[in-house]
């Protein structure tokens, strides 16, 4: 059971790194979002990489958190079967937690062979100053496959896996 444990705690530090490099990238948004509106319209100078960059980070930003957002269990969901009969709860938790697990690895999987596809055909971005693609469809793969080994942890009730963060500790680690 220890190196299971070993490899939960690097799943939390790097989810923790992922969080990181999302409120970085929520930063780094709005300095260039603010940037370009002030060259765009108060110095008659547009930029041409502003938007391009913009679009970049976002997809950065909104995967590196997905690992942190299903640890927390913010993810997005439908409670209302388990609302109205309260009965169903435990069983739509497995059935979310079985599914979720599947559907995030499935993702994660085709994701990861885009990425190598990207990487082996050198593909790069359409924009004005291009760059390799995959630097940022690599943080799909890392959401999706990060957001499946929640779902997963979520099937046991072992303290010792239980999620755990150093960014945001004591915040309400919830199962999945």
């Amino acid at each position: 059971m220890r190196p299971f444990v070993m490899l939960c705690r690097i799943h939390d530090g790097l989810s923790d790194f992922g969080y990181i490099v999302g409120a970085l990238g929520l930063a780094s948004m709005a300095t260039i979002y603010c940037y370009e509106v002030l060259t765009r319209y108060f110095l008659n100078m547009a930029t041409d990489w502003a938007n391009d960059t913009f679009a970049n980070v976002l997809c950065v930003t909104i995967f590196a958190m997905v690992p942190h957002a299903t640890r927390r269990a913010q993810h997005i969901s439908i409670t209302l079967l388990s609302e109205i009969v309260p009965k169903t709860g435990p069983a739509l938790a497995l059935f979310t937690a079985v599914v979720g697990t599947g559907m995030c690895l499935l993702a994660g999987w085709m994701s990861l062979e885009e990425n190598i596809r990207q990487i082996s055909m050198e593909i790069v971005t359409p924009d004005n100053h291009p760059i390799p693609q995959w630097w940022m469809t690599v943080f799909i793969t890392f959401g999706f496959v990060g957001a499946a080994f929640y779902f997963f942890r979520s099937l046991f009730a072992n303290e010792a896996i239980r999620p755990m963060s150093w960014i945001t500790p004591n915040q309400g680690q919830t199962k999945v």
